[in-house]
């Protein structure tokens, strides 16, 4: 996966995060906002790239497939199912945040 499909896929995630946050009602909701605005910087900054379609609908993608898994971890009735996509989104996340330079 090439630099801008990845941050595109983090922004997705960190999109479905803050959103989820923000309905929970999570101390954390504004600094998910802040992080995620970091990353459309970055996006942005790398230009429209090949096809700019293709990119929006990867974000678009990946904050489904992240508020899925945010629901089934939260909201599921299958407590293995349930621990398995909380650690899952955790991983996401991290990996996501680990583009981010801390100041």
């Amino acid at each position: 996966m090439e630099l801008s499909e990845t941050i595109a896929s983090c922004t997705g995630r960190l999109s479905a995060e803050m959103e989820f946050a923000w309905l929970m009602n999570a101390p954390d909701a504004d600094e998910l906002e802040i992080r995620r605005a970091h990353l459309i910087d970055i996006l942005e900054s790398l230009g429209p790239g090949d096809d700019p379609r293709r990119r929006m609908a990867l974000r678009i993608e990946t904050k489904m497939a992240h508020a899925r898994l945010l629901s089934t971890a939260y909201f599921g009735k299958d407590e293995t199912r349930a621990i398995w996509a909380k650690k899952q989104a955790m991983r996401q996340i991290s990996s996501c945040e680990s583009l981010l330079l801390e100041g």
